[in-house]
């Protein structure tokens, strides 16, 4: 009788990790790498915390709206 065994928490390590991608193409562990290094990067650029979040948005936004300001201020009013 074959044991059935959970991956998740073998998945969790870098030697499960190393496991479960020996037997795969290379396509694919290229693939799951290129997408586990966008989500590394992604959560270390924006904050976690829902305050850090907030101000985050807020202050892009702020940002942005006065960045249109400025670039609209530049354009000369129409029929001049």
């Amino acid at each position: 009788m074959a044991t059935t065994q959970n991956l998740i928490p073998g998945l969790l390590g870098a030697g499960g990790l190393a496991q479960a991608l020996a037997g795969a193409p290379p396509w694919c562990a290229i693939s799951f790498l290129a997408v586990s290094l966008v989500l590394g990067i992604t959560q270390a650029l924006f904050p976690q915390n829902s305050r850090d979040r907030l101000t985050w948005w807020q202050n892009r936004r702020t940002y942005l709206h006065n960045r249109r300001d400025q670039r609209h201020a530049h354009r000369l009013p129409p029929g001049s």
